[in-house]
């Protein structure tokens, strides 16, 4: 359990929280009750500061809503109808699913599942079309990482750029017209997963605009969906997908490709060679285990 800072308050409350929200249920309800006290105080002096960033709803006890402020009108009538942002997914999945510019996408796989594959392949196939930048924490060192690489044919120079990033991944995001890929956010420290959702919904506030993708890889446990960190790594992604051992799965899709199939829930099974740099046999699967 969490004994919460007003930094730490804050951070969720700029970063998290949406609508209406009991202080209970802060930070997914992870804080130590001891603390409870404080948190009403900390709360208290948010609402009563210069720029008050919570406001109390009055009609219940304990219940807050973050105050907005700053909203500049968008310019939207000029843009491209339906405009692609042309990136190129394995597994054909341009097929099924619509991908916006200014869109995040959500990798998430359990433990040798693929994961890695995946945003490396998605490198590969973007990296003669559009800017790439991998954003890497190296997990496996930097002599796999060129093995990998190496076998999937990228010639020297290489044709996109690789930064060693373990955190603050928004921070990079800066180009406009790039694709991005993120081998993978985690927890920091390994703790606090409620945190993973926000560096996400940094990420993609920082795209709006940029006309750029990002496509990043989360880690989660076997047999869910979801990654660590929740729901709250759903929210902001256009695609969400989920590798299990040898099973790929949309979880969730915002945009179909065609709008009368939507692909939510498909599943396809594949094989996994070459070094893990390559997917083979790739089947559609309609099992539900």
């Amino acid at each position: 359990m969490i004994k919460a800072t007003k930094y730490d308050i804050e951070v969720w409350l700029k970063t998290i929280a949406t609508g209406e929200f009991h202080y209970k249920g802060i930070m997914d309800g992870n804080i130590d009750p001891s603390s409870f006290g404080n948190l009403r105080k900390i709360l208290s002096e948010l609402t009563k500061q210069e720029n008050p960033l919570i406001e109390s709803v009055g009609r219940r006890d304990g219940w807050y809503r973050v105050i907005q402020d700053g909203v500049q009108p968008l310019e939207w009538q000029n843009l491209e109808a339906r405009r692609d942002s042309g990136l190129i997914l394995p597994f054909d999945l341009r097929k099924y699913v619509f991908i916006y510019p200014d869109t995040t996408i959500v990798v998430a796989g359990s433990k040798s599942s693929g994961k890695t594959g995946f945003l490396y392949r998605t490198v590969v196939l973007n990296m003669d079309r559009v800017v790439v930048i991998l954003l890497t924490n190296l997990e496996g060192g930097l002599s796999m990482f060129r093995d990998r690489f190496t076998a999937m044919g990228v010639p020297e120079p290489a044709p996109f750029i690789a930064l060693p990033v373990n955190e603050n991944y928004h921070d990079y995001i800066k180009k406009p017209n790039t694709l991005y890929v993120i081998d993978y956010i985690d927890a920091p420290d390994g703790m606090d997963f409620y945190l993973i959702g926000a560096q996400i919904k940094k990420i993609d506030r920082k795209l709006q605009g940029l006309n750029s993708v990002a496509v990043i890889g989360l880690q989660k446990p076997m047999g869910r969906d979801t990654a660590f960190g929740g729901e709250q790594t759903l929210k902001a992604a256009s695609l969400y997908l989920a590798m299990d051992s040898n099973r790929l799965k949309i979880v969730d899709a915002k945009v179909p490709e065609d709008k009368k199939v939507h692909p939510k829930n498909m599943q396809w099974t594949f094989l996994y060679e070459d070094e893990g740099t390559k997917f083979i046999n790739i089947q559609p699967y309609y099992g539900s285990e």
